[in-house]
């Protein structure tokens, strides 16, 4: 919301230093996002007069012109404008100055060979929206002229500064210049003076066309007002369009400036139609009666005052004329219905609609403009008859109209918002104001105490609020302006706290002080996380909401999206993960590792599921010493890759175990397990598809892994695993032996390693597989592997008469269970 400081002067009495005002708005929840001085963009630029004008002697077009702008020579200028003339007031910009809205420094120059010493210029030049396509002579504004020689920013209504404010959801009145400058009266306790509205001004009631109510919204407010006798052929006067162009409202024709002005104004957007395109529409004449609201239909269309076809559908709501559209309510109008300098009868509208109609209406054409900005925060609609009576009676006033007639909605009733507002409510919540004892030099704050009812008063009554005292605190009875978002007690109390300084109140810390204490799973977690950093990963974040190219059918959709690419929630977070390895490796990263504590979601049936994971890829190598290598290796095997997250994930304190998975498309079917945490999956981990590695244009050794996150937490925080259990360093040695077999490929190494475990109780304490072989000298469905056991009893030193018996048992169980060739 941009705000002009000379026309907030007009509305409200204040002297406050304009850094110091932004710093008081900022602090009361306007924030300030930028000062603009308008005064720069015609500095150095000055009122001048046309002596002499003769013609350029090396140029057809140009001109040589003397100009007199108050110093003691005249200036010698050249100008290549049709409409420059000798005996008029220009408006002239002197060598140094700097247009800002050209980005152009004026400097002494030389033209076809004639000395230039500044510039005669037109507004557009100047930053100030035009409709002359010269240079802006004076004498034809019918204003006074000031002195040759003065600065033109007065006359060119530049004296102003603006500043452009943050306005949050929930204070829609800050969307208007009087909103504006009620906050400041309030904050500084200044005097208003502002424009005079009728809110008990009766409408006459009239039945519109309204269709789907309920999107509409049940305060759903819509005015008619029919004006005729409109001269609109001339300009707004000037007071309106300074004002107007100091916040970049440009002028368009009387009619529409003054709708535009009272939106400004007072927030509540207007539109015009022209009574007569109306009736050409309609083929008769237009009554109230035929006006109404609708949903858009497939296959319509409506041009727009930006001379822009928009493709309507269901989701947009129209204004239309015996069910024409003329109108994107809320918006923007039709050309079909727009008002222009023939215009001599309209038909005003001032309506308030439901913020979410309008935020789908102006998602579905891409389009957002001023009078939709203010929609979507919402309007009062006790506001609406009185800014429709203001506006009817300006343009009777400026353009001589005379006022028909005024209609309004007959389901739409005044209704006053009285509140209660309990003192010992106030004195929860806010707690005590700290005090500083006038009696003491010191200006720390040396007491704190409650609010009492005179200090709260004359807050609320700043506010526009009318108190009437009861036993408990006050029912207090909103203004109008604020009727949408003051409705609560609490929203009161907001507003007390807002305007003493929430940092004036005492602080209420718990007492005594304790330390918070992390739970086993907040501890699991940073440690898991930590883990995967030490182990090289970096962790991303990316967003839970995805576009349409995510086409599981189980996805949740987003109702109300603000863009088609984030219509719904995501099923999966390794597309977006495969996506920032591909976008990582094309700026030259020559390997990329991430992971993330994501969530996924899905429907199934009438029940959402949301999924909590641990999931990330790899791809490339990230070692820093490549000189040690014989050759640059550029990407990790399988084994490497699982190693990494095996190590990550040793800080949990469970055993993970991987069977061969086949079954996901996306992923590669022998290089893929199914990892396995308790006997139970929890997810998989493996090389990605071929095809995969084709579409996102990456290496084929990349790697992705997908794991129950809320799986892994209950395991590593059972009793069993998390109370720290300790036993005796071995004092004696351990001992070794090799089983060396051909087996079926059908066995896996895990399966033989189970049978080995299983049958070596109870001295069996590690095997691991040493040795694997392929070739020619065994058959071609068969593959020799070697397996190192690690025997050991804690108690005693053993010998061969010990280990014996085991061993041999442990070959007997292969040869019976697996088949297997044991080899000597």
């Amino acid at each position: 919301m941009k705000v002009s400081v000379s026309w907030l002067k007009n509305l409200v009495e204040f002297n406050n230093d304009i850094d110091e005002l932004a710093e008081k708005l900022s602090m009361t929840g306007f924030e300030v996002e930028s000062l603009e001085d308008l005064s720069d963009q015609a500095k150095n630029v000055v009122i001048g007069f046309v002596e002499e004008i003769t013609p350029h002697p090396n140029a057809e077009k140009l001109k040589v012109c003397s100009v007199d702008v108050g110093l003691p020579n005249k200036l010698n200028i050249v100008c290549g404008a049709p409409n420059v003339k000798a005996g008029y007031h220009v408006l002239v910009a002197k060598v140094g100055a700097y247009l800002s809205s050209k980005s152009l420094k004026i400097k002494l120059s030389n033209l076809r060979g004639v000395e230039s010493e500044g510039m005669i210029c037109s507004l557009d030049e100047l930053g100030i929206e035009s409709s002359n396509e010269g240079i802006e002579i004076l004498e034809e504004n019918g204003l006074i002229i000031p002195p040759i020689g003065s600065n033109a920013v007065d006359y060119l209504g530049l004296n102003d500064t603006i500043i452009e404010l943050a306005i949050t959801a929930n204070r829609p009145d800050g969307m208007s210049m009087v909103g504006i400058a009620r906050e400041i009266s309030t904050i500084s306790n200044s005097k208003l003076t502002l424009p005079i509205l009728d809110y008990n001004y009766e409408f006459e009631k009239f039945v519109p066309n309204i269709k789907d109510k309920e999107t509409i919204g049940s305060d759903c407010v819509y005015t008619l007002t029919y004006i005729d006798n409109i001269n609109n052929t001339g300009k707004i006067n000037k007071s309106i369009s300074n004002k107007l162009s100091s916040l970049r409202q440009n002028c368009i024709n009387p009619v529409v400036d003054i709708t535009n002005y009272l939106m400004l104004e007072q927030g509540q957007p207007l539109h015009a139609f022209d009574a007569d395109l109306l009736e050409n529409i309609v083929g008769r004449k237009v009554i109230p009666n035929d006006f109404g609201i609708r949903n858009g239909k497939e296959g319509e269309s409506i041009v727009a005052l930006d001379n822009k076809e928009y493709k309507l559908n269901k989701k947009i709501k129209l204004i239309t004329c015996n069910d024409v559209p003329i109108a994107i309510a809320g918006i923007i109008g039709g050309k079909n219905s727009s008002v222009s300098s023939k215009t001599t009868r309209v038909w005003l509208e001032a309506a308030v609609f439901s913020s979410t109609s309008i935020r789908n209406s102006s998602r579905e054409i891409g389009l957002r403009t001023d009078a939709s900005s203010r929609y979507e925060k919402g309007i009062s609609p006790n506001m609406t008859t009185a800014v429709s009576k203001r506006a009817s009676e300006l343009i009777s006033l400026e353009l001589g109209g005379d006022i028909k007639s005024n209609h309004v909605n007959n389901e739409f009733i005044k209704r006053d918002i009285i509140v209660k507002l309990r003192l010992d409510k106030i004195h929860r919540v806010l707690g005590k104001l700290g005090r500083r004892d006038t009696n003491k030099l010191e200006n720390d704050t040396n007491t704190f105490s409650n609010l009492n009812k005179d200090e709260i008063e004359p807050l609320l009554t700043k506010l526009g609020c009318q108190l009437t005292s009861i036993s408990s605190g006050w029912d207090v009875k909103i203004p109008p302006y604020r009727s949408s978002d003051l409705t609560r007690e609490i929203d009161l109390i907001e507003e007390i706290a807002r305007l003493i300084g929430y940092d004036n109140f005492d602080s209420n810390m718990p007492d005594p002080l304790e330390p918070g204490v992390l739970t086993p799973t907040n501890l699991v977690e940073r440690r898991l996380r930590n883990s995967f950093i030490h182990n090289g990963f970096q962790e991303v974040v990316t967003s839970s909401l995805v576009g349409p190219d995510n086409t599981d059918e189980n996805a949740v959709l987003i109702k109300n999206p603000l863009l088609s690419e984030t219509s719904r929630l995501r099923t999966n977070v390794w597309d977006e993960h495969l996506k920032i390895l591909q976008r990582n490796i094309s700026f030259g990263a020559e390997g990329c590792w991430i992971f993330e504590i994501a969530k996924t979601y899905k429907i199934d049936k009438e029940s959402f599921i949301e999924t909590n994971l641990l999931a990330g890829s790899l791809t490339g190598n990230k070692q820093f010493s490549k000189w040690g290598k014989a050759s640059k290796q550029i990407s990790l095997d399988y084994f490497e890759a699982r190693g990494k997250l095996k190590q990550s994930l040793e800080v949990l304190g469970i055993e993970t175990v991987d069977k061969q998975l086949t079954e996901k498309d996306f992923m590669h079917p022998g290089r893929t397990s199914e990892l396995f945490v308790e006997g139970k999956s929890i997810g998989f981990f493996g090389q990605i598809h071929p095809s995969m590695s084709e579409k996102y244009d990456l290496i084929k050794e990349t790697y992705l892994f997908n794991l129950e996150f809320d799986a892994l937490i209950r395991a590593a925080t059972r009793k069993t695993n998390w109370t720290r259990t300790y036993k005796d360093y071995p004092t004696v040695p351990f001992m070794e032996r090799d089983i060396a077999l051909i087996h079926s490929k059908k066995y896996t190494s895990l399966e033989i390693i189970n049978v080995i475990k299983k049958s070596g109780r109870p001295l069996l304490e590690k095997v691991e597989l040493i040795d694997r072989y392929e070739g020619s000298t065994i058959p071609d469905d068969s593959v020799s592997q070697a397996f190192r056991i690690k025997y050991r009893d804690p108690k005693k030193t053993l010998v061969e008469e010990d280990i014996n018996p085991i061993h041999e048992k442990i070959r007997n169980a292969l040869k019976e269970k697996i088949k297997a060739e044991l080899r000597s």
